[in-house]
């Protein structure tokens, strides 16, 4: 078989999903001609869609050099490496892609992917020019517009921000997305009311998720007095109810209980911080199972002859307002039966009439669980030690600090030392006092060479231990 119908096949595979396939014939075509750009083109593409990213950039590394002039094979070597986190490779090669002109169909992709890699890269200021040249090539997408509003949030820039929202809302106003930028762009600016009347612009027109749910938490602990501490439960509602009305993921779920964790926290409440948090590790059980947020409560009152004869005198003043005075019986002589027994007001039903599926409910799937990020498992092991302190159970206190101090984020592992240490001290160990010296030696070695922090860690040890000096 010649080249061109091998490179052929192998365009008809990957077109068919035929991923394997396709790169068993490509190979044969790099076999074949090992000068031919777009054999090795072909089996890299098949290779991307194999998740064989490594393979992918060595097969269009290959294809460059056989077409060093053609633009289109630098734009597939640059998706290449920003498949595989080599950010400054990927940056070469795309620009390279723009100098030699790449084909107009890839040109837009192009912008678009050099805009997220500046940005990966922490080039804002680059990453939102390309963003800017790929809107112009292609029009606006949301995936690129909300780039573009992310980066407008870096910069603070709330009037460019929000235009940017205001076309997000254009292209798709059904989608929570647009309104939730604009809401953060508000909150961040400390315009409650305006962040609050987005909120209901949404209610109108968007098809509400979890996100929305969480903004209302937000507003209501933002736009409330710092000493109004009911807006916490109402921020617990918020969620609640999310929870209740959506369909939400498993991350949507795991993140309210984490949320409703650290609100529980704040009314003082260890017993519901830790349900939360033990909820937050176990997800699919606890939704699956039912667990609530706010637990629900029953209360039963015992009703005395004149609650009754209350509640009879309201009904027909009520029925009187509603129907007149003689309504409700004109309304049960309208509703009577004729002579043959016939109700002309009832709908015939007929026998093929099929009554609607019972729907199940919502439950969440175990292949949906998603591994904790570091930053949330730091938030949890936090949590647990702030609910053990109010309970003053120095043991669990211990038990957590311990796992916050395996944190990846020095600060966080600091301050689980010193919670450990603290617990030991108040629940009066006997080598407390050894340890307690060993941090504050430790501690005071970090602050001489300038660790940021550990100034404001060492003045509460020493205030706890009675020492006010000067440090």
């Amino acid at each position: 078989m010649d080249i061109n119908s091998l490179i052929t096949d192998s365009r008809v595979a990957f077109l068919n999903g035929q991923f394997a396939n396709s790169l068993e014939i490509a190979l044969q075509a790099v076999k074949a001609d090992q000068t031919s750009a777009d054999a090795y083109t072909c089996a890299a593409n098949a290779c991307m869609s194999l998740e064989k990213y490594e393979q992918a950039v060595e097969y269009y590394k290959s294809a460059v050099r056989n077409e060093p002039n053609n633009g289109d094979r630098y734009f597939f070597l640059g998706y290449a490496y920003a498949s595989v986190n080599k950010t400054v490779d990927a940056i070469k090669a795309l620009t390279k892609a723009e100098e030699l002109k790449c084909s107009k169909e890839n040109l837009a992709t192009l912008y678009q992917l050099m805009g997220l890699v500046c940005f990966d890269a922490g080039k804002i200021d680059d990453a939102l020019i390309n963003l800017k040249k790929a809107e112009y090539c292609a029009g606006p997408n949301i995936e690129l517009l909300s780039r573009m509003v992310i980066i407008y949030g870096i910069k603070k820039d709330t009037k460019k921000g929000l235009f940017t929202t205001n076309q997000m809302k254009l292209l798709a106003p059904s989608d929570y997305t647009g309104y939730k930028y604009a809401f953060n762009f508000l909150i961040q600016a400390k315009k409650f009311d305006k962040a609050e009347e987005e909120l209901r612009k949404a209610e109108k027109f968007a098809n509400l998720n979890m996100d929305y749910y969480t903004d209302r938490m937000t507003l209501e602990l933002k736009k409330s007095d710092q000493s109004d501490k009911e807006r916490y439960s109402r921020g617990l509602k918020w969620l609640s109810d999310g929870l209740r009305a959506c369909k939400p993921s498993f991350n949507d779920v795991r993140d309210a209980y984490v949320n409703s964790a650290e609100l529980y926290l704040q009314l003082e409440e260890p017993d519901r911080t830790i349900d939360c948090l033990n909820a937050a590790q176990g997800v699919v059980s606890a939704f699956n199972n039912g667990f609530s947020i706010i637990p629900e409560t029953f209360e039963t009152k015992t009703l005395t002859e004149y609650d009754v004869e209350e509640m009879m005198e309201a009904d027909h003043i009520s029925n009187e307002e509603k129907y007149g005075i003689d309504g409700i019986t004109e309304m049960a002589e309208s509703i009577e039966a004729d002579e043959l027994g016939n109700r002309d007001y009832l709908t015939d039903i007929d026998d093929d009439e099929e009554d609607a599926p019972e729907t199940a409910p919502y439950k969440l799937n175990d292949s949906d669980a998603s591994e904790l990020k570091p930053e949330l498992r730091d938030q949890i092991n936090r949590l647990f030690v702030g609910a053990y302190t109010l309970k003053n159970d120095y043991d669990m206190i211990i038990r957590y600090a311990k796992a916050l101090q395996a944190s990846t984020s020095s600060h966080n592992s600091y301050m689980g030392r010193y919670a450990e240490v603290n617990a030991m001290l108040k629940a009066g160990y006997p080598q407390a006092e050894e340890e307690y010296d060993k941090l504050i030696t430790f501690l005071q070695r970090l602050s001489q060479v300038g660790q940021l922090g550990i100034k404001l860690v060492l003045t509460v040890l020493h205030e706890q231990r009675g020492q006010t000096e000067v440090l």
